[in-house]
């Protein structure tokens, strides 16, 4: 193989999200220090906290730009919601913060990806887009509740995120953002 073949062929780990500004961040902090003594299980980091619109998984490197390119000519609006109630996936023991309730310029966003990046020739996960915040991995003890103190998020943009591994852990790494009209 070739040198320029092998740089064609490296790959990042990317999906397209929204992350929460440091107000959010902070709230869903404090609801994940609330469960964790009844949860248990590892809780997520505040600067991995996001909701994710569509997961890609490895993309080739040079493909990297063409998938910026795709993702600049997706039209979206403005949106805001509330995130209201904690629930859990007994399957893979995550623990999650969701709206009762996500607006439908959220859902027309994720579709929109998904229908022009399939048009781009990119391969992802088709399943049925369910948005949450993941705040535990491993739960230990499962909760489900409405929120006593519910967040409210108004969105503005999204991001594609490359998701790099390091001796220390993953690290989320902004590649690029979009701002919703």
């Amino acid at each position: 193989m070739t040198k320029s073949n092998e740089i064609e062929r490296k790959s990042i780990r990317v999906f397209f999200a929204i992350l929460p500004n440091k107000q959010i961040q902070k709230q869903l902090m404090h609801h994940s220090k609330t469960l964790e003594p009844i949860c248990g299980g590892r809780k997520v980091k505040m600067q991995h906290l996001h909701l994710t619109l569509l997961f890609l998984g490895n993309v080739e490197t040079h493909r990297i730009q063409t998938l910026q390119q795709i993702a600049e000519n997706i039209p979206a609006k403005k949106f805001a919601f509330k995130l209201d109630t904690i629930s859990h996936w007994r399957h893979n023991h995550i623990i999650y913060i969701q709206a009762k309730k996500f607006p439908v310029e959220l859902f027309s966003l994720a579709n929109s990806l998904k229908i022009a990046l399939s048009k781009g020739g990119f391969a992802f996960d088709n399943r049925a887009y369910k948005p949450h915040i993941t705040i535990f991995r491993k739960a230990i003890h499962h909760v489900s509740t409405d929120m006593i103190n519910p967040i409210q998020w108004c969105v503005n943009q999204w991001l594609l995120v490359q998701s790099k591994p390091t001796h220390s852990g993953v690290e989320y790494i902004p590649l690029s953002y979009w701002r919703l009209k």
